[in-house]
């Protein structure tokens, strides 16, 4: 038992002869986190823009939908929500007739979005020149508002093969500002 007390003894631990404060710095972290990373197949539900007719005129509207998770946050990436949109209504929504999209079937992203400062940068192939007037105003309010809906994400510019466009706001005007949903106010049902 001697030998014992003498061991532990020397494990430089020193005894104090009264209570004494220890300050934050000298208490250890124990608390793990765990970093919110998507897994391989994992999804998440986010809200897509589509368009239909409520009796007087096309709005825009909300269908949740679930999108593969991308990147080390383990959200929903710009490119995963834009393709989500771009592949039309999602088939558990195709029932409702009155659920639409204005953006041509033909369009795809021709690079991947990239935000930079609060503002992405979405570059569409040539596909999008095949709608005008308000179904331009629609299909891009389709975009903005369901990206604008992201983390990090304060406002939108496009690009057509690489070339800068200015796409109609809501109100049928356009801007060289990137754009938010509230540019398409007018629009939302």
């Amino acid at each position: 038992a001697a030998l014992g007390t003498a061991v532990l003894g020397a494990c430089g631990i020193p005894a104090d002869s009264e209570p004494r404060a220890i300050t934050e710095e000298q208490i250890p972290d124990t608390t793990t986190t765990t970093p919110d990373v998507g897994e391989e197949g994992q999804t998440r539900l986010v809200e897509l823009y589509f368009t239909r007719f409520d009796g007087s005129r096309d709005v825009l509207t909300t269908v949740e939908h679930e999108v593969p998770t991308g990147g080390e946050s383990g959200r929903p990436t710009p490119a995963t929500v834009l393709e989500a949109l771009l592949s039309g209504v999602p088939t558990d929504d195709a029932a409702d007739p009155t659920i639409v999209t204005k953006i041509p079937d033909d369009t795809a992203l021709a690079s991947q979005p990239e935000l930079n400062g609060g503002t992405l940068t979405v570059d569409l192939d040539d596909g999008i020149r095949g709608v005008q007037g308000n179904g331009a105003r629609l299909a891009f309010g389709q975009m903005v508002c369901t990206v604008n809906l992201l983390d990090g994400v304060e406002g939108v510019v496009f690009e057509i093969e690489g070339d800068p466009v200015f796409p109609p706001m809501g109100d049928g005007e356009t801007s060289s500002a990137p754009l938010t949903c509230a540019s398409y106010d007018y629009l939302l049902g």
